[in-house]
């Protein structure tokens, strides 16, 4: 009994000077031996690792300056970019809801709120995806300050799911362009969009992957995503995905339905390129290599005696193409394209389409064990034909699948009015219907079926024409690709 409380006091004892000191043990699994290490007095405050004051030896810097072992406040950055960010809705956007569930597998809780812009320039330049606004008759946009415009499509590109839109106004407050490139996979980003109608609504995160290029195996396209764990809903779509300095990184376009915390974003610097496409064409005027190329295999690298880790294997070379006439031959890898080391096909596709047409590249060859260098000058892509339809050609395939005719109503008084609308054409699947009539093709009134097929000649294919429709019960705009 007495050994008991000996011991039972001895505890005691060890237990208060412990305390006292302000050591405990650690026991390190390497070596079994034991470590002191001196904790803070318990009566002074540990320092918080968001104190911007403190700073500690071992602290290093990311790209964006900020410590590692520091959580960045977010305040500044919103307030530096909250009032380029704009609120887009639409109407008699009878496409959208399909957009919809398919970039984030549901219906958004009021369809009329459908996505976010971020402004560009002073004039009212906006950027947003064109799944928000594909399909509309009538685009709004409300500023920072609940201002609301009207606004007019000035271009879009399916193939990379971005619209430009403008309003009028003056001295707006356009978002600063970042580089994606320089990001860093696990770099603090923030999403402020308007998901289910929700304006202003911030989230933050992390960039978790780059250049996702695999996402449509179904489609080509010229897709390569910047991958995030920050939170995307309907209704983001478009907005912008900041870095901690307020730089925009990239436009948010969707989710991966999958799980939770996978959302994808198109990277500015992408963006960047095809804007001034879009302000003078409407579209993107693509430029044209003509191959046809896929990865290399281990074993093909082996058999090539290729050693790169980029480069990829031409398989085709279009007859008369840029690259036949500047001596690119199948079995041929591409090692290089201008400046660009190209690692898959998307890559080659996209910088191929957006050097220019009519411009001079060097391209970079292993052949024959060897590298070689040659200049390629770029053609237009075939997707980019003019229209020149005579009315007769216009009148057998009818723009749109809507057929139209002259109507007199009263002295000197014509209109163009669609007597039919062919089934599945974009003109039905836009909701125009037998009766109404399309009083301008742009800004340009017709009054008569002619008119209208002249002006309609002056759009090149994949461009948007814009349509003045008089209904039974409102007149509208409707935004028509065409096809």
């Amino acid at each position: 009994m007495k050994k008991l409380i000996f011991i039972i006091a001895c505890s005691a004892f060890f237990s208060a000077l412990l305390s006292a000191t302000g050591t405990y043990f650690v026991i390190k699994s390497q070596n079994s031996q034991v470590e002191s290490v001196n904790l803070p007095d318990t009566d002074k405050p540990i320092p918080s690792n968001t104190d911007s004051s403190t700073k500690t030896p071992n602290s290093k810097q990311t790209s964006n300056n900020l410590p590692l072992n520091k959580l960045p406040n977010f305040i500044p950055v919103i307030n530096s970019v909250k009032r380029s960010i704009v609120h887009i809705s639409t109407s008699s956007g009878r496409g959208n809801a399909y957009l919809l569930r398919r970039y984030f597998g549901r219906r958004p809780r009021n369809e009329g709120s459908l996505g976010t812009g971020i402004i560009i320039s002073e004039d009212g330049y906006i950027i947003t995806n064109y799944h928000v606004i594909r399909g509309a008759s009538r685009i709004e946009v409300k500023l920072h300050d609940g201002k609301i415009y009207p606004a007019f499509l000035k271009g879009r590109d399916s193939l990379t799911d971005v619209a430009l839109i403008k309003i009028k106004c003056k001295d707006l407050t356009p978002a600063q362009l970042g580089d994606s490139q320089a990001m860093h996979i696990g770099a603090w980003v923030m999403a402020i969009g308007n998901p289910f109608g929700l304006s202003n609504t911030v989230t933050a995160g992390i960039i978790s992957a780059k250049d996702r290029t695999d996402l449509n195996p179904n489609r080509f396209d010229y897709s390569s995503y910047i991958q995030t764990d920050t939170a995307i809903n309907p209704g983001n779509s478009g907005g912008p995905l900041i870095n901690i300095k307020g730089e925009v990184i990239g436009i948010n376009t969707l989710v991966d339905t999958r799980g939770q915390g996978i959302g994808y974003a198109i990277p500015i610097n992408r963006i960047k390129k095809i804007i001034p496409h879009l302000k003078k064409f409407g579209t993107v005027a693509r430029s044209f290599l003509g191959v046809s190329v896929r990865e290399l295999g281990s074993n093909e690298k082996i058999r090539y005696k290729y050693k790169n880790k980029h480069g990829i294997l031409v398989v085709y070379v279009t007859k008369d193409s840029p690259a036949d006439r500047a001596g690119i031959k199948k079995g041929d890898i591409i090692v290089s394209f201008g400046s660009k080391k190209i690692k898959n096909e998307q890559e080659l596709a996209w910088e191929a389409s957006i050097a220019g047409i009519g411009k001079k590249v060097n391209v970079e060859i292993f052949r024959d064990h060897k590298q070689i260098k040659l200049e390629v000058k770029l053609a237009a892509h075939p997707g980019n034909r003019v229209s020149q339809l005579s009315p007769k050609q216009m009148g057998k395939n009818p723009p749109f699948g809507l057929n139209v005719r002259t109507i007199r109503r009263g002295s000197g008084n014509t209109k163009v009015v669609i007597t039919s609308t062919r089934p599945r054409s974009v003109g039905a699947k836009y909701g125009l219907n037998p009766g109404d009539r399309i009083l301008s093709v742009g800004k340009h009134s017709v009054s008569n079926v002619s008119e209208y097929y002249e002006e309609i000649s002056q759009y090149s294919f994949g461009q948007n024409v814009m349509l003045l429709i008089d209904s039974p019960n409102t007149t509208r705009w409707v935004v028509l690709p065409y096809k």
